[in-house]
């Protein structure tokens, strides 16, 4: 069976919304949220859907995927709005955030070159939790996680799957096994009180990229059904149920969570990463249902665009 394109899909969108607004009222110290770091790990899972669905696509059409046109997307899209942060960033410690002026200038270019979260690992003292940790740059360090992915996937796709002939479900076979491996190991690498453990748990590429490879192995592995028989009608009710519960249950860890609890590295990430994917394997259906729709509002469309 022939796999079609995904298209467009404005639920994804609503999605991305709700994980950045979440990420924002976390930062801006909404006592409410307390958990709303966790949208970085719904983000994380979907950009790893969304990059391998596109070199999927890519690789149907014209028969194989450009690294060289890839990369270049990648840089035209983060380049020019990191550059744009950066110089409003400059401007504001120069004129206005005078005492946060050299954490900025020690910051600057690890997050420029992408590597921010390593640099936050290994180049500063102040643990990422603590306080006046990187106070202007410190949340570059998941922008990081994303553009080493957006090297290194690529070339294990061209290098495993690259050419049109070539099935895909053994490589999303391992990417689901590869983070399911890093959500287990991640959960026994944990130390209680331990700040540079949970440091690197929480900035570290290799730790953070069970979401990452999540969305990539539900990619490499769904094949929806164009038809519309009656058992698909009650998949997509059942679907529509799981989607409900994946939205409840972020909620409730968003709600409960706290950075250095034992908790998010036993298997809050985990869940988060589960549920997104759950979310939306919902959304992406030709009927997307209640939790589809409501994802699909305009306003959160539209934030989730920007």
């Amino acid at each position: 069976m022939s796999r079609r394109s995904l298209g467009y899909v404005p639920a994804l969108d609503g999605l991305r919304a709700l994980s950045v607004c979440a990420v924002i009222a976390y930062h801006a110290g909404a006592t409410f949220i307390p958990g709303g770091f966790l949208g970085v790990e719904i983000f994380f899972v979907i950009s790893g859907f969304l990059i391998t669905t596109l070199m999927l696509e890519e690789r149907i059409s014209k028969g194989r995927v450009s690294l060289r046109g890839f990369w270049l997307r990648r840089f035209r899209r983060l380049m020019p709005a990191l550059l744009t942060m950066l110089t409003v960033t400059l401007v504001a410690v120069t004129f206005v955030w005078t005492d946060a002026a050299p954490e900025f200038r020690r910051d600057v270019i690890p997050s420029l070159f992408y590597v921010s979260n390593w640099w936050q690992i290994f180049g500063v003292d102040v643990p990422y939790f603590g306080t006046g940790s990187l106070p202007v740059l410190r949340h570059l360090w998941s922008l990081a996680v994303e553009e080493q992915w957006y090297l290194l996937w690529p070339l294990v796709f061209v290098a495993c799957i690259g050419r049109k002939n070539v099935r895909r479900f053994p490589l999303g076979i391992t990417a689901a096994v590869l983070s399911l491996i890093v959500m287990i190991l991640t959960a026994f690498a944990f130390v209680l009180d331990d700040e540079a453990r949970t440091n690197l748990l929480y900035l570290g590429t290799h730790t953070r990229s069970s979401g990452i490879l999540a969305g990539a192995a539900l990619a490499l592995l769904w094949s929806p059904r164009e038809h519309q028989s009656r058992a698909h009608r009650v998949a997509n009710f059942a679907m529509t149920i799981f989607a409900l519960g994946a939205l409840t249950l972020i909620g409730f860890l968003m709600a409960t969570t706290h950075v250095e609890d034992e908790a998010l590295y036993r298997g809050g990430l985990a869940a988060t990463s589960i549920a997104t994917v759950v979310l939306i394997m919902a959304v992406i259906r030709r009927s997307p249902g209640l939790v589809g729709e409501a994802l699909s509002l305009p306003l959160l469309v539209a934030i989730g665009k920007r």
